[in-house]
């Protein structure tokens, strides 16, 4: 319904806009329009992993492929329109635009599309097959769409004016990375394989005003943006017990409500001197956001659907935060050219944020025997045992500066380096305080109340960021780029007040992480048939975090990635090309040097990926085309023993054909057959499946 009235109002605007120019005569409009009268997937096996994958559905879907127009009247107004409208799969989408030189332009769009999400859980090998993969019985997609409006002045000395108006909405289900727990008696193990999923309601909308001008040479620009979102949410997890089935199983749910109002003013300068060959650019920035958030967790029983708990219970009912935060940022630029073959460019950034929080989080612990009262369960009776009150305050600066040179004065070769530094400095104050509730039943918790938190924590943050490259071309046929990257990040907690006692916020004293990065490609073309090239990227990434009296943790991940493209044209009419991808990768952590029952060995993993297609044209009037790609990884680390199997392994398989006939000058059919393959290892997860898909468009010109 949404669609419908957003594709009406789009058609109305059109229609009635500026109708004194389109009256008047002008030339005849260019048109063309696709039409898909038949399009037909087939799948056997796993059809939402398909969805998944490929971000459409089985069965029959048609409609409006593409429409194109466009269309200058005599005045000099220039109309074009885009849309398509592809019903089943809920793929709809319009753009029109009508402008005049030295006078305006208004524009006006509409898309939404649906995006699909797999049901299936994980995989453990040790489990029963009724456990081994569960699965969500939810229709997991979520729709996600745009209205846009903007319009604007552009008349002759004086300031261009420019109005926004957005809305931007999700509705439907999707998965969550974070599943619940999974019991299996005989193996006696638990693992986190159920499927969580996150049902969303969300809705922003934009207003945006725009002024830009040039005074005394300066190109001055400035924004004022107004943002307001807000989104109700429900995430839903299942925790399976060893009886799955039964009453033991344990269904948590949360529900979600924030509210966010942002404004954001920006404003820019921007002037050449001295032929261009000095450039300074400024620019403030300045944000302000309120955001108000609800949320209730609960936890309920799987079988009968009402509210149960376990040995540590999740009943957090009414709970509320609010945050105020305001940001000024200022950036400022300038480019010089040194000499013809040497330039030189600085920035500097500076930043000032203020930041006042409080929240309120309700705890409702347990029920008691009316008649006795003494505690009967751990199942929480409704009334709020207890809250935690939490006030936060935090200050922040952060300076940053960089550097960067490019050096064209050898032949055939450039050079170029580039520093940049950032330091901030993070002032937190946190004052927490549990209070009792109005549960006053026997065996409620009476200890909740009377504890109290309050830290003060400095932050102290050193980033920095090298770069050097070059881009040589020896020769006309060869060229070579090379690229090395060295990044820094360390972040030093400092507390310089805290209560002392069992109660902890922060548990952190540092991190560190260091990031190596080097890019090089080398490119081959000896012919006009012939063009190759191979790729290579590294990195390497070593984390260090530590806790006070503790020995520091050091992980290390590394990754190479190769690629090789060749591309030929051995006849006029045909055109071929090949990839080849290597993406190789190693994850190391403190765990491999656990005991053997704990020992978690470096994890690798590896995919390749070839992919293939041809071009041809037969005649001029009818030209084939297909391409081929294929992923395979072979990764599956399985340490069954000691926690969840890593890695990835399967093969997954996507050929597509097709041709097109131009059996008139303005009219062609194309003819479409595409194939789907996905076959993953059984012990590392499910969601098989091969499709075939049929199509057949029909486009004509006008």
């Amino acid at each position: 319904m949404r669609s419908i009235v957003a594709w009406g109002v789009i058609l109305a605007v059109a229609m009635g806009a500026w109708t004194g120019s389109v009256s008047e005569a002008s030339e005849s409009p260019e048109i063309s329009v696709t039409v898909a009268p038949v399009k037909y997937i087939f799948v056997d096996g796993d059809s939402g992993r398909f969805r998944e994958h490929h971000w459409t559905k089985e069965g029959y879907s048609g409609g409006l492929k593409e429409f194109l127009a466009h269309h200058t009247f005599a005045n000099g107004v220039e109309f074009e329109a885009a849309s398509h409208a592809l019903i089943d799969q809920n793929d709809l989408g319009t753009e029109i635009e009508l402008k005049k030189a030295d006078l305006g332009f208004f524009e006006l769009g509409f898309q939404e599309f649906r995006k699909y999400y797999d049901g299936n859980g994980g995989t453990f090998r040790l489990f029963f097959p009724d456990l081994g993969a569960p699965e969500t019985d939810r229709d997991l997609r979520l729709d996600i769409g745009k209205f846009e409006l903007e319009t604007g002045l552009t008349l002759e000395n004086l300031p261009e004016l420019t109005f926004l108006y957005e809305r931007e909405y999700k509705d439907g289900l999707k998965s969550k990375l974070s599943w619940g727990e999974a019991e299996e008696a005989t193996a006696n193990f638990t693992r986190n394989i159920t499927p969580t999923w996150l049902e969303i309601d969300e809705i922003v909308d934009v207003f945006g005003l725009t002024a830009t001008d040039e005074i005394a040479g300066f190109a001055l620009s400035g924004e004022q943006r107004w943002e307001r979102g807000r989104s109700e949410a429900l995430r839903q997890e299942l925790d399976l017990s060893t009886t799955h089935g039964s009453g033991d199983d344990k269904i948590r749910r949360q529900d979600l409500a924030p509210e966010t109002n942002l404004m954001t003013t920006t404003l820019k300068a921007q002037r050449g001197f001295k032929e261009d060959k000095v450039f300074f650019s400024s620019g403030y920035q300045f944000n302000h956001m309120n955001n108000r958030e609800f949320e209730s967790l609960s936890e309920y029983n799987g079988l009968t659907g009402a509210l149960f708990s376990y040995a540590f219970p999740e009943q957090k009912p009414n709970n509320r935060a609010d945050i105020d935060y305001d940001a000024h940022a200022w950036v400022n630029s300038m480019m010089t050219q040194l000499m013809p073959a040497l330039s030189l460019t600085t920035r500097l950034k500076s930043e000032i944020i203020k930041k006042q929080s409080n929240s309120i989080y309700n705890s409702d612990f347990h029920t008691t025997n009316t008649s006795t009262g003494a505690l009967t369960s751990a199942t929480p009776n409704g009334i709020i045992d207890g809250s935690d009150v939490n006030n936060t305050d935090t200050k922040a600066k952060r300076w940053g500066e960089a550097l960067s040179v490019r050096f064209t004065g050898i032949p055939r070769t450039a050079l170029y380096t580039e520093l940049e530094l950032e330091q901030g400095r993070l002032l937190l104050r946190e004052d927490l305080t549990r209070v009792d509730g109005p549960d006053t039943t026997a065996g409620a918790d009476s200890n909740n109340s009377g504890a109290v938190f309050n830290r003060e924590t400095v932050t102290d943050v050193r980033r920095g960021t090298w770069t050097l490259g070059t881009n040589v071309a020896p020769w006309s046929f060869f060229n070579l780029t090379a690229q090395v990257k060295r990044r820094v990040n360390n972040q030093d907690y400092d507390d310089q007040r805290e209560t002392s006692g069992s109660i902890r916020s922060a548990f952190l004293d540092g991190i560190s992480v260091h990031t190596d990065e080097f890019v090089t490609r080398a490119t081959y073309r000896p012919a006009r048939w012939l063009r190759s090239s191979f790729r290579y990227q590294y990195r390497d990434d070593d984390y260090s975090t530590w806790v006070q009296s503790q020995a520091r943790v050091k992980t290390n991940a590394t990754s190479h990635i190769y690629t090789y493209d060749v591309a030929l044209q051995p006849l006029s009419d045909l055109v071929l090309m090949g990839s080849f991808s290597r993406q190789a990768a190693v994850t190391s952590t403190p765990a491999r040097y656990g005991a053997t029952d704990t020992n978690t060995p470096a994890f690798h993993a590896d995919v390749n990926t070839w992919l293939f297609s041809a071009d041809y044209t037969v005649s001029p009037a009818l030209a084939l085309n297909g391409n081929l790609q294929h992923t395979r990884a072979r990764n599956f680390d399985d340490f069954s023993f000691n926690g969840l199997p890593l890695g990835a392994d399967f093969d997954k398989v996507d050929l597509a054909t097709g041709l097109t006939w131009s059996f008139a000058e303005d009219t062609a059919i194309s003819a479409a057959y595409d194939f789907y393959f996905y076959q993953p290892n059984s012990n590392w997860g499910t969601g098989d499946y091969d499709a075939h898909g049929i199509s057949v468009d029909v486009s004509k010109k006008f």
